[in-house]
C-alpha cells in the first residue's frame, strides 16, 4: 500500500517572478509584496529564491527579524557583505551561512564583468533563546556520488546535497518525527514518494518518517531540508 503523507508540490513555472535591469528573482514560497494562501513558508523554511544577477551588479537586504540564511551558487559566484564588516566570496560547491540578527544589512554583489551569477537564497525563522550573530562558509563536493552530503546543521534544522546516477536510489530518515521535509531539484529529474519532480521543482512532506526517491537523470542534484514544522 502506498503510504500517504502531508504533501504540496512547488511546480518551478509558478514560481513568482521578480524582475528588474539587475536580477532575476524566482521565488518558491511568497515573498515581499507577492503573496498567495498555496505558496506559504513550510515551517522555519520561510524564504527559497533563485536568483540571476548582472555583472557588477548588486542586491541590498534589510533584514527585519532575527534570521538563519543559507546562500548557495548554481553558477560562478558571490561576493558577500554586510554592515558588521563582515566580507567573503562564495563560489560554486560552497555556502554561506549567515546567523543574521534583526536590523542588520546584507550586500550580495557578482564581481564578474561579464558573466551573470545565479545562487540560491534561503531563509529560516529562528526562536532561539541564545541566539548570536555569526557568518560561516563552508566547502561540500560530489566525490562520493548516489548519497546524501551534508551541508549544515543548526537549531533543529538540517541541509544536504546529492548528485545521483540515472536510476539510483536514496532515502532520508529524519531525526525528528515532529520535524517536516522540503525536497528541491536543483538539476535533473527524481521521482519521490512516487511523485514526478522536475528540474526546480520542490516537495514539501510532513507526518513522515522516511522518504525515498529514485533518480530519473544522469547527474541529478537534489537538496533535502528537514525544519521544524510543529507550534511556529
Amino acid at each position: 500500500m502506498i503510504k500517504q503523507t502531508p504533501a504540496q508540490i512547488f511546480k518551478s513555472n509558478l514560481r513568482t517572478v521578480i524582475k528588474t535591469d539587475v536580477f532575476l528573482n524566482l521565488a518558491t514560497f511568497n515573498f515581499g509584496i507577492y503573496q498567495d494562501s498555496s505558496r506559504k513558508p513550510f515551517g522555519t523554511l520561510k524564504v527559497f529564491n533563485e536568483i540571476t544577477l548582472a555583472p557588477l551588479q548588486k542586491v541590498l537586504t534589510l533584514i527585519d527579524t532575527d534570521t538563519e540564511i543559507v546562500f548557495l551558487p548554481l553558477f560562478g559566484g558571490i561576493t558577500y557583505k554586510d554592515d558588521t564588516d563582515n566580507e567573503d566570496f562564495i563560489r560554486i560547491e560552497q555556502i554561506k551561512h549567515i546567523s543574521a540578527r534583526k536590523g542588520i544589512s546584507l550586500e550580495v554583489s557578482n564581481p564578474y564583468e561579464k558573466e551573470n551569477v545565479s545562487y540560491l537564497e534561503i531563509w529560516f525563522s529562528t526562536k532561539t533563546a541564545n541566539f548570536k550573530p555569526a557568518t560561516n562558509r563552508f566547502d561540500f563536493g560530489f566525490s562520493e556520488r548516489n548519497r546524501l552530503n551534508p551541508l549544515f546543521d543548526f537549531s533543529n534544522t538540517m541541509g544536504f546535497i546529492g548528485i545521483y546516477d540515472g536510476r539510483k536510489e536514496g532515502y532520508y530518515a529524519l531525526k525528528d518525527n515532529f520535524n517536516g521535509l522540503f525536497i528541491f531539484v536543483i538539476k535533473g529529474a527524481f521521482e519521490v514518494e512516487n511523485r514526478l519532480l522536475q528540474e526546480k521543482d520542490g516537495l514539501s512532506l510532513k507526518k513522515t518518517e522516511t522518504v525515498e526517491w529514485e533518480a530519473l537523470s544522469e547527474n541529478a542534484i537534489l537538496l533535502v531540508f528537514e525544519v521544524p514544522t510543529e507550534n511556529l
